[in-house]
């Protein structure tokens, strides 16, 4: 018997196409057999035969076709989970942006929750790294300052912002809505509280006065402000008449970075 595992790794590229003919609200036994007889008809076929059938040259036998899948939808769920929030959302809305099928969408991720929560981790592994790296500076550098240590926290997503990377908007919009509720406690709880452990072990050494509660909440309050500042919302250019606008990151955060030094130091004794 074919180790499906072992064909699916194998002839994964050729298998995304096969998935367009294959009904996965099927049963799961019917639903394997299914899959098994295209991978062992896949197989048994050189390249020459499979190209006389189809009409047409076969993929390459490579991840690279099933990689740009998974991206384009990672891609697509990333806008529309940043626009609507999870619940509007279904997979079907996002196979349709990413231009590929329903059952491409299930065999990459399974469930739309299990497609959220990588939305989520991917970027999040970035931003946790960047922010590792400064700290790690500071303390090489014997610089750990409270407005040093805030900074090299806040600093990074705003850095993304910034950068060419047309993801990171939409991403940032989808965690203000993760913060908006306790919902989505635990997927924020894992994906960022390891992280924000660090800081707050350091600010807890430059602020030894401050109460726990005082330093942990402040530092929350924090965390919101920054979401706010990011997101680009245009509540300051309608109570400016437009004379100040929320895209100009570099003010914003001037701004909030000044606004959390003041707001921590409040704490200091």
């Amino acid at each position: 018997m074919i180790n499906l595992a072992k064909g699916c790794d194998l002839y994964r590229p050729a298998v995304d196409t096969w998935l367009d003919h294959i009904d996965l609200q099927a049963q799961p036994t019917c639903i394997y057999i299914q899959l098994t007889k295209h991978i062992q008809a896949l197989a048994a076929r050189p390249i020459t035969a499979m190209k006389k059938i189809s009409g047409r040259p076969p993929p390459p036998v490579t991840r690279t076709n099933g990689d740009q899948t998974k991206e384009k939808i990672l891609h697509a769920a990333e806008v529309l989970f940043g626009e609507n929030g999870y619940d509007i959302v279904s997979l079907r809305d996002i196979t349709g942006k990413a231009g590929v099928t329903l059952a491409l969408a299930s065999y990459h991720f399974g469930t739309k929750d299990n497609l959220f929560k990588l939305v989520i981790s991917r970027r999040a592994e970035t931003l946790n790294t960047l922010r590792r790296l400064r700290l790690e500076k500071l303390r090489e550098d014997n610089d750990l300052t409270l407005r040093a240590i805030l900074d090299a926290f806040m600093e990074p997503l705003f850095a993304q912002m910034r950068s060419s990377d047309e993801g990171w908007p939409s991403y940032v919009m989808l965690l203000s809505k993760l913060g908006q509720s306790n919902r989505w406690i635990d997927i924020l709880r894992e994906n960022f509280d390891e992280t924000a452990t660090l800081f707050i072990g350091e600010l807890r050494k430059i602020l030894p006065k401050a109460s726990e509660e005082d330093l942990l909440r402040t530092f929350s309050l924090v965390l919101h402000l920054m979401l706010v500042g990011v997101s680009n919302n245009q509540r300051l250019d309608t109570l400016s008449g437009g004379i100040f606008r929320a895209a100009d990151l570099d003010k914003t955060y001037d701004v909030l970075l000044r606004f959390a030094v003041a707001g921590m130091e409040s704490i200091r004794n």
